[in-house]
């Protein structure tokens, strides 16, 4: 035997043809690693026969609006009811309003009455009846309102509290003394929440 027939086969295929074989076994493994890296690899759909029929429904959905974060949630004043002024006549009341420890407004004092034709009492133009607060989703905030009558013969005083929260109206909140004769009143407000 030759020499010739010793050597290998490719030994013997000339030197561009090699290289054209190792220039190509490299191209394609370079590409098949850009598509695995890039995730340009076709991906197979996950739909099964079955659920063939519902693929004719669109794809793309539409973005579902943010929850806000937060509201600005202002409270006003709209009337007082008022169950017992604390005395036989009218008897002069001053009001403390806070939410969340903040201070929001303070009523000036005024003469409430528990006669039927004025037991409602409206705050005047001149009163600050409004108050802000900032709430966030699902949280509660403690609304206290604190009021005093400070009378000629006895020093007068009652108290009640209310839970706001931004996604509902804040309800009635009852103002009593220790003892309800001595002052009992009913506070309304309107409450107007606005998403931040």
């Amino acid at each position: 035997m030759s020499d010739d027939n010793d050597k290998r086969w490719y030994t013997r295929l000339p030197t561009i043809s090699v290289a054209l074989v190792a220039f190509l076994v490299t191209l394609t493994t370079l590409i098949n690693n850009v598509r695995e890296i890039g995730g340009l690899k076709e991906k197979k759909p996950a739909v099964s026969a079955a659920a063939a029929p519902a693929a004719s429904a669109p794809l793309a959905q539409p973005a579902q609006p943010k929850a806000p974060t937060r509201y600005s949630v202002v409270l006003t004043l709209e009337k007082i009811e008022v169950v017992n002024d604390g005395t036989s006549g009218s008897t002069s009341w001053t009001f403390d309003v806070s939410a969340g420890g903040q201070d929001l407004f303070e009523l000036p004092s005024r003469d409430y009455n528990d006669a039927e034709d004025t037991r409602i009492a409206t705050p005047r133009t001149s009163d600050p009846s409004m108050g802000r607060v900032t709430l966030v989703p699902g949280q509660e905030m403690l609304v206290k309102i604190s009021g005093r009558s400070g009378g000629l013969i006895s020093k007068l005083s009652a108290s009640g509290t209310g839970t706001l929260v931004a996604e509902r109206a804040l309800a009635p909140v009852k103002v009593v003394a220790a003892d309800p004769r001595d002052g009992e009143f009913i506070f309304h407000f309107a409450t107007a929440a606005t998403p931040q």
